[in-house]
């Protein structure tokens, strides 16, 4: 009986064994632990951001003279379609005559959805005018009598028509530049009030600074909510096998898309939105392939050097991140301020993002969690497959099969 005991302790000790191919092991690199918890972490996200599409970021510049106030919103062509609720429509905003059946509609939601009004009383425009604005973007103009004093709160209901997560960037301010007010509006917070001015053109211009941390907060967001931004960067870290590697690695991934976004925004270059998101996926594919590689043991550059991929890939991704800001249509001397906030941003995000999943990391194993091979490969393939997926995806879109 006593054999038979400890046979049988032997056996569950073996088992316990088998369970954890090392993952437990300080002789393994630094990254090696994070692969089970962030795996989990991954799915819970995406769970709710399958698309991984930017919610969108539109504009609203208000101008307030001495007889008018002029609003000019701003919007991008996908925007204009879900605001019409022509997202599955085969006539599109993005060709002219697409963009003509749709102007007269598109300028009676926005007199219907944007809304000024003096004290509690609600104006109604003298004039409302849509546009194309370039091949990207489309503008409508509406235009309000102004009273002489007094408040005036701005309203926008069309967050109800966008998705969720969408932003509006509204600055207010007098013919002579002085801000009156600015703010990011969301579905949650879709107002602003302002108090008018005896005499808009003498008003002091104010201090401008503070307006731009909306834009450092818009950065954070735009790399919290960019889904696939996340998934390559998480990706990296995977091939990842040293501290030291891992401060390249980022480094290059940051200067990259610092060097597009800078000169996307600034008007230097610019790349199409549906290309652009299909080679984003494409990256995130690649980098997929990579990691199921370099777990079977096959070296390459990317894994040798996965700094190198992170600045060809970061130019890429600049682009992408330039979306969210040049869409705004800022005045030109707003533009390098807003351009500094925005990418301080983005780094802020990115490098949490990054501090997160070490901190995760460093928890199992301290604790010594000891997870099945299976756990392992999970992550690598999780990528892989979102890379697959959401390259057919973009791609179908390129080609005009799905909107």
């Amino acid at each position: 009986m006593d054999a038979m005991q400890v046979s049988y302790l032997k056996g569950n000790q073996n088992s316990a064994q088998g369970f954890n191919p090392g993952l437990g092991d300080s002789r393994r690199p630094a990254l090696k632990g994070l692969r089970f918890y962030v795996s989990l972490f991954l799915f819970i996200s995406l769970t709710f951001h399958a698309q991984a599409h930017d919610p969108g970021l539109s504009s609203a510049q208000v101008t307030v003279g001495n007889q008018e106030i002029d609003v000019l919103l701003g919007f991008a062509h996908r925007d204009a379609e879900y605001i019409l609720a022509a997202g599955t429509s085969s006539v599109g905003t993005g060709t002219s005559n697409g963009f003509a059946a749709m102007q007269s509609e598109l300028e009676s939601v926005a007199t219907n959805e944007f809304s000024l009004y003096w004290e509690q009383q609600l104006a109604i425009p003298s004039q409302t005018t849509a546009r194309r604005k370039d091949a990207q973007n489309i503008e409508i103009s509406l235009r309000f009598q102004r009273p002489n004093s007094g408040q005036i709160r701005l309203v926008s209901t069309l967050f109800e028509r966008l998705p969720l997560g969408h932003r509006e960037f509204l600055s207010v301010q007098t013919t002579s530049g002085a801000i009156l007010g600015e703010a990011m509006l969301s579905a949650q917070e879709n107002s602003l009030q302002i108090d008018l001015p005896v005499a808009t053109e003498s008003t002091a211009d104010s201090n401008k600074s503070h307006s731009f941390f909306a834009f450092l907060n818009l950065g954070v967001e735009h790399i919290w909510f960019g889904v696939d931004h996340l998934l390559f960067v998480f990706g990296l870290l995977l091939l990842v096998k040293s501290r030291w590697m891992l401060l390249k690695t980022v480094t290059a991934f940051t200067v990259a898309h610092s060097i597009t976004l800078a000169l996307a925004t600034l008007g230097y270059t610019h790349l199409p939105g549906p290309p652009l998101n299909a080679a984003i996926a494409l990256s995130i594919l690649i980098l997929g392939v990579e990691i199921v590689r370099s777990r079977s043991g096959q070296t390459s550059v990317t894994t040798l050097h996965p700094w190198i991929v992170a600045f060809a890939f970061g130019l890429l991704h600049g682009f992408g991140f330039a979306s969210g800001l040049s869409a705004l249509g800022l005045p030109a001397g707003d533009i390098p301020l807003a351009l500094v906030m925005f990418n301080v941003g983005v780094e802020i995000g990115q490098v949490s993002f990054v501090l997160l999943i070490l901190l995760l990391e460093r928890s199992f194993r301290q604790l010594e969690i000891r997870w099945p091979r299976w756990v392992q490969a999970l992550p690598g393939y999780t990528v892989g497959s979102l890379g697959v997926f959401w390259t057919i995806q973009r791609a179908a879109m390129l080609l005009g099969i799905i909107s």
